[in-house]
């Protein structure tokens, strides 16, 4: 197999991405049992100085934060073992 790699613009992206990812799985540790409603605005705040050198903006990675939060929360509860259904 033969892997081909993006432009490093391509990949600045993907790194901020992944800052995001990362920030929202440590807010479900940080504030254990908030809901998103409560602990965006914290990460939010956060965001200019965990993203490092990454150009998203926090509209950009939202998503991917809140993504990320879920399933540490899906994780916390225990819901994503196949023999468990997934609970909101």
């Amino acid at each position: 197999m033969i892997l081909h790699l993006r432009h490093a613009r391509g990949l600045d992206r993907d790194e901020g991405r992944v800052r995001a990812r990362a920030a929202g799985e440590e807010a479900n540790e940080l504030y254990p049992g908030q809901p998103w409603s409560e602990v965006e605005p914290r990460v939010a705040g956060d965001w200019r100085r965990v993203r490092g050198g990454s150009p998203l903006s926090w509209a950009q990675v939202r998503g991917d934060a809140h993504s990320a939060w879920q399933v540490a929360s899906l994780q916390q509860g225990d819901c994503l073992r196949d023999h468990a259904p997934v609970v909101d």
